[in-house]
């Protein structure tokens, strides 16, 4: 009994002591549920919150859709949930009012951390058969790393730290005792609850396995031929990672096939070029504080795991208590994983073979992981009671420090030379607490070694402290007037009050039951909401968290035909994972169903223009549609183009208008705000001054290609247009209404020259009238929904209703090409086709028609057949080896 107590003691300090430091911080930060600061910020706030926010609807009203009409404008929910939301613990949702969504978010972080540092104790107690302190403090090191301080914003990786020591005592087990259903169990595991995270695990499997293979070995026996001698267990352990794949095949199979709809599916040839990613200045990462929040998109990596356990992996390489082969076998498992990290067709091959976008180490961790485990053989082995080998590790440790700061310093100083932006975090303040963790690690080692282990409560101490100090060095945002400030946390009671606020205004102004009786999209510019968040904000999965039917999106698994059709006509993209509703057009408004522009100020007044007649979610069109191609920065043609095919006509929409180029001048601009240094204060920019002339009445646009804009300024007849164009991506930008020959003037000031071609072609008009006209005579043409409030819930199945003629017998719907979609008529199937360019089509006889939608999730069928070969599989290998063995 005593002994069980005192295994349960052991897990618990694994769990626990991490979870209090971390506590420690968030109070010192005011951070939920220890003050008024939430982490509504980074993905946490655009990504995780409106995706819990999903999920927690889809389980208090007992459904789980496989579409949604609340992702932009339509997208399969599978990825979603299969890359967000598969860990057990995201169940939590449904206790917790949407109010109190942030505090759920930072609850569950510290849970994560409790669970690393129990996964890292269990894998040390039950590998090296024993029970000490030194393997609670690998589980504080473990559990609170650099890893976890800087990439807990995208919370659905931890995972991966948690399973990591599992799958690594499942591969040991399989190798030295033939035990393999561990290690099915873990790799399962890490593939249903994050299935890219789970892929970095497997290849990390064949790294472990290769070392494994390196130690034991004999000297004398050749690679190929030691698994050729051992062909029982290396037999079993590819049937094993086989059987591990199939039975994760039912969430596997969907979420590749949803995954390849997305622009990640498109490699770069140039990602795959051999050259190193990052310089000596990774060095810095070897002490606490070298990255923060502000450094997240761009950063070496972040392998920072206590000053012991640094050491301890050069203390296991120096020492004479440690084999040769123990050595050259670390060489491997080391080296693998940082040339992983080093060279870039390895990194991109590590992330799936995309180059990441932000955060761009993400196996970080699997070095940090298996530094401490080497330390902690050190440890065993007596390697830490050699004083010379500590002091030599301490010495070279405080030596690779003071390099790694001053190329980072380097590298700073020649960036702000060249006025590029620079996202390398350093502080040489952090470098002087780092070497003090150093000479006071390295002193209390060696005083361990004269006084006794008393001492190792002072090293556990230190350790607790360090780990605690890093965290809170990397919660550490910008540079203003020279002093480091927090990172942007947000306000927990604005934000309660903002989304009931908001929320109200939403449903009264655009979720009335009046509303209800047609499908529509709205464009919400909710200022309450997006004034309450400090950063900046693009409100783009605002319609999931208010709940309604929107464009905006910003998710990794969005539809490519989404971004793709929706930013080659003037909607604002970042990226593939990006797209806003800003830069729509009355063209892009009848596409899309828009019917709301409702207008939220922050004082509560809200104004909505409404149009009733872009309400619908398709429309019957002239078949030239089918055969319409867009082209990339070529807005205004193409938003001609797009109308004329609609129409069946060659009438022209779109009018260019005439530009005169009064004056540009390049200037220097002081910046507003700098994260990258305090060095770094001004940037060159570029103003002009036109003069435009009208070619046509109507809305008048500016699409500057490529071009972004410094600070927002864009001014016409001297009045600055709404802060809302940010220029993240090119959007089409709305100038006014202008009658034919009216002049008026812009100044615009960007960041790079403007050819004076390109301004020449960067202004046009739509005729209102002619696109009136057109609006008007589609009315009878709508698809009409039965009962359209019911496709906020459930967007994968409804029956609608449409008139088609000969001149108009192509039903356009304004949802991206998908194959899921299935469409019957009277029982009898209806081909869909891809229109537009990327949108979905049905081809249809003249008529009435009734028409029943229906959203099969691609590779679910395949995925189910998988995942049972799998399970048939683990029983035949259960049942052979069973047999074997009597």
């Amino acid at each position: 009994m005593k002994k069980k107590m005192h295994v349960w003691k052991y897990y618990a300090a694994a769990f626990i002591i991490p979870v209090i430091v971390a506590c420690i911080v968030f109070a010192i930060y005011g951070i939920t549920p220890f003050g008024n600061h939430n982490l509504l910020l980074s993905d946490l706030l655009t990504q995780y919150m409106p995706f819990f926010k999903l999920l927690r609807d889809q389980m208090l009203h007992h459904t789980l859709s496989s579409y949604s009409f609340l992702v932009s404008i339509g997208d399969n929910t599978v990825p979603i949930y299969t890359y967000y939301l598969m860990s057990p613990l995201n169940l939590l949702v449904s206790w917790f009012s949407v109010i109190h969504l942030p505090i759920l978010i930072s609850i569950i972080i510290l849970i994560k951390i409790g669970l690393i540092g129990w996964s890292m104790a269990f894998f040390l107690k039950v590998k090296y058969q024993r029970q000490d302190m030194m393997q609670i403090m690998a589980a504080v090191a473990y559990s609170l790393c650099g890893y976890v301080a800087l990439y807990f914003y995208d919370f659905m990786w931890l995972e991966a730290l948690m399973i990591l020591p599992l799958l690594t005592l499942g591969i040991e087990r399989l190798f030295y005792k033939g035990k393999w259903g561990g290690y099915v169990v873990a790799l399962t595991a890490i593939i249903i609850m994050n299935y890219y995270m789970g892929y970095m695990l497997c290849i990390y499997s064949v790294i472990h396995f290769v070392y494994l293979v390196f130690l034991n070995r004999p000297i004398k026996t050749g690679f190929w031929h030691y698994l050729k001698v051992h062909g029982s267990m290396t037999c079993k352990y590819v049937i094993s990672s086989i059987i591990a794949a199939l039975l994760s095949g039912f969430m596997l199979i969907p979420s590749i096939v949803g995954m390849l709809s997305t622009s990640k599916g498109l490699f770069k040839i140039w990602d795959f070029i051999p050259y190193p990613r990052f310089s000596p200045a990774v060095f810095a990462n070897l002490g606490v504080g070298a990255n923060n929040f502000m450094g997240r998109l761009s950063h070496d990596p972040s392998i920072f795991v206590g000053t012991i356990f640094i050491m301890g992996l050069l203390v296991f390489w120096f020492s004479k208590k440690i084999s040769k082969r123990q050595k050259h076998a670390s060489f491997w498992l080391v080296g693998a994983i940082f040339l992983g990290m080093w060279i870039t067709t390895f990194n991109t091959i590590w992330h799936m073979f995309q180059n990441p976008a932000g955060f761009p180490y993400r196996e970080a961790f699997m070095f940090g992981f298996v530094m401490i485990m080497f330390a902690y053989e050190a440890y065993i082995n007596g390697a830490f009671k050699n004083n010379r080998v500590v002091i030599t590790a301490g010495s070279i440790v405080a030596a690779l420090l003071v390099i790694g700061y001053i190329c980072a310093d380097i590298i700073i100083f020649f960036n702000h030379m060249q006025q590029v932006n620079n996202q390398l975090i350093v502080s040489n303040t952090h470098l002087l607490i780092a070497i003090v963790f150093v000479a006071l690690t390295t002193g209390l080692l060696v005083a361990a070694n004269r006084y006794g282990k008393k001492i190792w409560y002072l090293i556990f101490a230190v350790l607790c402290v360090e780990m605690g100090v890093n965290l809170y060095l990397s919660l550490q945002g910008e540079l203003v007037n020279g002093v480091r400030q927090s990172a942007s946390f947000g306000n927990q009671k604005r934000f309660e009050n903002a989304y009931n606020q908001s929320k109200g205004i939403i449903d009264r102004k655009i979720d009335n039951k009046k509303d209800q009786t047609t499908f529509h999209r709205n464009d919400v510019d909710n200022q309450i909401y997006s004034h309450i968040i400090n950063q900046a904000y693009n409100q783009y999965n605002d319609s999931i968290i208010f709940n309604f039917r929107g464009v905006s999106g910003y998710s990794s698994t969005l539809n490519m035909h989404t971004q793709d059709v929706l930013s080659k006509l003037g909607l604002s993209s970042r990226n593939v994972r990006r797209v806003s509703v800003i830069g729509s057009s009355p063209v892009t408004d009848q596409l899309l169903g828009i019917t709301n522009h409702l207008t939220i100020l922050p004082n509560g007044q809200a104004v909505n223009k409404k149009d009733n007649r872009f309400s619908g979610l398709g429309y019957a069109v002239s078949d030239q549609i089918v055969k319409t191609k867009l082209k990339k920065n070529h807005v205004f043609i193409n938003l001609n183009k797009f109308v004329q095919h609609e129409a069946g006509t060659k009438k022209k929409y779109m009018h260019r208008a005439q530009v005169t180029v009064n004056s540009s001048n390049k200037r220097h601009y002081k910046m507003p705000s700098s994260y990258n240094t305090k060095l770094m204060d001004q940037i060159d920019g570029y103003e002009y001054h036109l003069t435009i002339n009208p070619t046509i009445t109507g809305n008048q646009y500016m699409y500057l290609a490529n071009a972004n804009l410094y600070n927002d300024q864009i001014f016409v007849n001297g009045k600055p247009l709404p802060n809302r164009y940010k220029m993240l991506g090119t959007e089409n930008v709305y100038l006014g209404h202008f009658k034919r020959g009216e002049k008026y003037t812009v100044k615009l000031v960007v960041t790079d020259a403007i050819k004076e071609k390109s301004l020449l072609r960067s202004f046009s008009g739509l005729d209102n009238a002619a696109f009136n006209k057109f609006v008007d005579e589609t009315q009878p043409y709508k698809l009409q929904i039965d009962h359209p409030e019911n496709l906020k819930l459930s967007g994968s199945d409804f029956t609608g209703h449409v008139k088609t003629t000969p001149k108009r017998n192509v039903l356009m719907l304004s949802i991206p090409y998908d194959k899921g979609w299935h469409v019957t008529e009277n029982g009898k199937k209806v081909k869909t086709l891809m229109v537009g360019d990327g949108m979905t089509g049905l081809k249809l006889k003249p008529g009435k028609h009734t028409l029943h939608f229906h959203y099969r999730t691609p590779g679910l069928i395949l995925g189910l057949i998988l995942t049972l070969v799998g399970i048939i599989g683990a029983f035949s290998e259960w049942f052979f080896y069973r047999k074997r063995n009597k």
